[in-house]
């Protein structure tokens, strides 16, 4: 309990400024995977988000406000936000109906778009992930805090599934996700090559982000994940070509 505890206070949405948000520490930076955001609140920076259908977002439901923290109202994409390639307004977010503040379960929500984006994308896996997915090469990409306590920029990095436990896929060790990361994609390689998302980053079980993040897994939310309209699944096709080479340069 204590990494759900650690979880709550380290990963609402938004903390009252840009350099006290949970990012890839250990990754690098990168103008790549066009399909993955992020949220604001005016010019405020508040969490990593990715697009499952032209005007579909996906994040964490601890990003999407509170009682007393507003919701965002745009999605922006580019590297950072000094070179921001488009911004969509929000028109309407629905969290999980199961979420669970206090034990972060169903850390997970969908984001309507006022107009459909342009960039490409992100598959979403339909395939139920077992313990034996543990070691599975994965990729992280997010905009939280790095190494040098810099975030709202970009930053991607491979590692590998450390386990699967319950309704969490968990990363350990670098590349690591930290503040401003929560929202962001846990990717693995599709059959057909394409990035498929695997997980929603929820929380961290170490205020210095050394130690591990736990990812919400998407297969176990699939029915909300499904009934917001054409959301790219895996090997659908829907996004052939739009991630070239995007694991590889």
């Amino acid at each position: 309990m204590h990494a759900l505890t650690l979880a709550a206070a380290l990963l609402a949405y938004p903390a009252p400024a840009a350099d006290q948000m949970p990012t890839i520490i250990g990754g690098e930076l990168s103008g790549r995977w066009p399909g993955v955001g992020a949220l604001l609140h005016g010019q405020r920076f508040g969490c990593t988000a990715f697009l499952v259908a032209p005007d579909v977002v996906m994040t964490a439901a601890h990003c999407i406000g509170s009682a007393k923290i507003p919701p965002p109202d745009v999605f922006f994409t580019g590297p950072d936000l000094d070179h921001v390639l488009n911004r969509y307004p929000i028109a309407d977010i629905t969290p999980h109906p199961d979420y669970d503040p206090a034990t972060a379960r169903y850390d997970l929500a969908m984001i309507r778009l006022a107009v459909p984006a342009t960039e490409p994308v992100v598959e979403v896996a339909t395939t139920p992930l077992s313990e034996a997915d543990g070691g599975r090469l994965v990729w992280l990409v997010g905009y939280g805090l790095d190494e040098n306590d810099e975030s709202m920029r970009k930053r991607i990095g491979s590692t590998v599934i450390g386990g699967v436990i319950g309704d969490n896929v968990i990363i350990d060790g670098l590349p690591q996700a930290c503040y401003g990361d929560s929202g962001s994609p846990l990717l693995r390689i599709g059959a057909n090559g394409q990035p498929v998302a695997i997980g929603v980053a929820s929380y961290i079980d170490d205020a210095l982000c050394e130690g591990s993040t736990y990812y919400q897994r998407i297969d176990r939310a699939l029915p909300f994940v499904l009934g917001f309209g054409d959301i790219c699944v895996e090997d659908s096709r829907c996004s052939d070509a739009l991630f070239a080479s995007g694991f590889d340069d």
